[in-house]
């Protein structure tokens, strides 16, 4: 059961890149942005209080440090690195989460980086070079802006590895999204006055599902069930389905948005997902990564 409810919240992240691309057929990207968070956010509240309420927190300045990296900066990335390019490309990429973790972790929680990360993290770079025509035309402004992203959540689970262990994962993650809200809300105001984006008024509903998908069910839900299912099984296999995130990401552009994979993303796709699998796996790792449980963390 635990490894059905994880698989189900790596589906709803994978799928997450493709319905954020397609929401941006409605929304502008800041908008869309603040509807996926405030979505989440409800969710996220919901839960918590049917529950009985958040439990014991830190200070509240923590929580707000982290929720500007993720969600506000790393999916920010996200959503607007999709407006350039294409889902394939940003599911791929957004893997190199990963190789930030690690390359973070070395430098400021000194962990030592042994010869088959090297290699793991040599691999997934060249994944990464390979996916815009093996590096020949440089990567445009997207695949640039969801690697800015990525590397806001690797800075967030090098913060939250000192924060998590203490803290319940719930609230953690209730409390993120939540900052990262009201930071990131204001901001949509900003394009809607210039001119740049319009308000979110005449919006067809189709967009709205789809937006509201991502925030309360991929990005919410999907941290519940992973908060849950990761307390039940070993770190390496959930280490394992978590890596079906970006293939899924893939499929799901393929299937729903009409994508076709280049042999240079078969190529890079291939690379990274290798890369990725010879990076140690320690169940803390596992635990905060999505903390996204947060995300990828959660206590034990």
């Amino acid at each position: 059961m635990s490894r059905a409810l994880l698989i189900t919240a790596a589906v709803g992240w994978g799928a997450a890149t493709t319905a954020t691309e397609y929401a941006l057929g409605g929304f502008g990207p800041l908008t869309l942005l603040v509807v996926k968070l405030a979505a989440a956010t409800a969710v996220l509240w919901t839960v918590l209080m049917a529950r009985g309420g958040p439990g014991p927190a830190p200070g509240q300045w923590r929580f707000a440090l982290l929720g500007l990296f993720e969600p506000a900066l790393a999916y920010g990335g996200l959503t607007l690195g999709l407006s350039f390019t294409t889902a394939t490309n940003a599911s791929l990429l957004g893997a190199t989460e990963s190789a930030f973790v690690l390359v973070l972790a070395a430098m400021f929680l000194k962990e030592r980086i042994r010869g088959r990360a090297v290699l793991g993290l040599v691999l997934a770079l060249l994944g990464v070079l390979v996916l815009d025509g093996g590096g020949l035309g440089g990567f445009n402004p997207g695949d640039l802006i969801v690697l800015g992203g990525s590397l806001a959540a690797a800075v967030y689970v090098t913060l939250a590895a000192k924060t998590a262990p203490g803290v319940d994962a719930l609230t953690m993650t209730t409390y993120q999204f939540t900052y990262a809200t009201v930071i990131v809300a204001p901001l949509a105001l900003w394009p809607w006055v210039s001119g740049h984006e319009p308000p979110p008024t005449g919006v067809a509903l189709p967009y709205w599902l789809a937006a509201i998908f991502v925030g309360g069910v991929c990005f919410a839900l999907g941290f519940v069930l992973y908060n849950h299912a990761i307390r039940h099984i070993p770190a390496g296999t959930a280490g394992v389905i978590l890596n079906m995130v970006p293939v899924i990401g893939v499929l799901t552009a393929v299937a729903l948005l009409g994508e076709t994979p280049t042999a240079w993303h078969v190529a890079g796709a291939a690379l990274v997902v290798a890369g990725i699998m010879l990076f140690p796996v320690k169940k803390e790792e596992a635990r905060t990564r999505r903390m996204r449980a947060p995300v990828l963390t959660r206590a034990d």
